[in-house]
């Protein structure tokens, strides 16, 4: 995943909005909470180790002035909402919801702030924070662990249901998580709460040289694939859940270049019983000749690796569903960008793009890992917004389903 120069152009806002405030920016004690409840128990007490939400930047203050009281006062005047939802069809809803969200916007500000000091990699640009609306809705357990080479990695265990569902042995299935170019876990919250919240125990980690992983030691070639593989290996075999998981059970999603390291892992790695790869890229970067498990890919109108190769990418990446047999899906949402499977605030995506990624991908996993007939109605009904201009299909069973939506959504309707 390529979002440098979005991520320039956020750290330009951040910059321009730095005079504003906690207070005036609406963080006030008397400021609505819109994430998930806190857990009444601690995970220790359903059996599962201690874990913990997802980390929020530094509450030191900032300074405060008339220019952000002035902010605060026009974001909180606009309708938000109603302005997200017409600028979907352009791919600029989240970022348009975000930019008029007081909390978002402040929560941004520190975070950018804080990767100055934290040890954050500042050659990637992302820090490392995630979204407000996501980080409390996660159970994490932080570990850390080496690959073949040596290199340390580090990985969060996301517990099922936030840790509040009774630990039994053998009994959760897994989502091995993968992630994109520059980027980290945080990045992927959502995603990872989505399963999480299914009852799927999820495992990501950072690629080394990224996130909070080291960078590879003298000799790693640091490659994706094998980090992946060990990854795997360390959750089933040596984690602190390891007796909970059922090894039979085991899916695994990415996105950008993490979905390259998927259709390449699915290819090699025995243990894995389905994948979904989003924004896969390209053909030549599809490091497979057969898939021996259920694939399903995803991507939107307007992804692409660097730039949106707007209304064209799915034409590129569609040769690299072409390579699957068996049962295997190709979803194209409506007005998606590559920042469409992302929580990291102010990227450019439809509104409705999270919700496609969702449906399909947790109907694929519940289908092929846990044998739910409901999850194969889910897979063959349409969703609304899915692409005009490129058909989606899923095959499940030699049976063949093909969507494609009438026309451009209408904002506002």
């Amino acid at each position: 995943m390529h979002h440098r120069s979005c991520a320039v152009l956020v750290l330009s806002l951040c910059l321009t909005l730095a005079g504003c405030g906690q207070d005036d920016l609406g963080l006030s004690a008397g400021q609505p909470n819109l994430s998930p409840a806190k857990p009444e128990a601690g995970s220790e007490a359903f059996g599962w180790p201690a874990s913990k939400p997802g980390e929020g930047p530094p509450e030191s203050p900032l300074p405060t002035g008339d220019l952000a009281l002035q902010l605060n006062g026009l974001l909180a005047s606009l309708p938000r909402n109603e302005l997200a939802t017409a600028l979907s069809p352009v791919a600029l809803g989240f970022t348009v919801g975000d930019l008029l969200d007081p909390r978002v916007v402040e929560f941004q500000i520190r975070a950018m702030a804080a990767q100055l000091s934290d040890g954050s990699r500042l050659d990637q640009a992302f820090h490392w924070y995630g979204h407000p609306d996501n980080n409390a809705g996660v159970a994490l357990v932080p570990v850390s662990f080496t690959n073949r080479y040596g290199t340390r990695l580090y990985g969060e265990i996301v517990l099922p249901q936030q840790g509040q569902v009774a630990a039994r042995p053998g009994q959760f299935p897994v989502i091995l998580a993968l992630e994109g170019l520059n980027t980290n876990t945080a990045m992927y919250r959502w995603w990872h709460q989505l399963f999480a919240d299914a009852g799927y125990l999820v495992f990501a980690f950072d690629f080394s040289g990224q996130g909070r992983s080291d960078d590879e030691v003298a000799g790693d070639p640091g490659n994706n694939i094998e980090e992946a593989q060990d990854a795997l290996t360390y959750l089933l075999e040596q984690s602190p859940v390891r007796s909970f998981l059922n090894p039979s059970q085991v899916g695994v999603i990415g996105h950008s270049m993490g979905a390259i390291a998927t259709l390449g892992l699915q290819a090699v790695e025995p243990r894995l019983r389905a994948a979904v790869a989003a924004a896969p890229i390209s053909e030549r970067s599809a490091p497979f000749e057969a898939n021996p498990i259920p694939v399903m890919i995803q991507t939107g109108d307007h992804d692409g690796p660097i730039a949106p190769i707007v209304f064209v990418n799915p034409q590129i990446v569609r040769p690299v569903y072409d390579k699957l047999t068996g049962n295997r899906a190709f979803i194209v949402a409506d007005a998606a960008s590559h920042a469409q499977h992302t929580n990291y605030p102010l990227l450019p995506t439809s509104t409705w793009g999270r919700e496609i990624a969702a449906q399909y991908s947790l109907a694929w996993m519940d289908f092929h890992l846990r044998g739910m007939s409901s999850a194969k109605d889910v897979l063959r009904t349409a969703h609304p917004r899915l692409s005009y201009l490129h058909a989606s299909e899923v095959v499940i069973d030699g049976e063949r389903q093909v969507f494609q939506s009438a026309g451009p959504a209408v904002p506002g309707l």
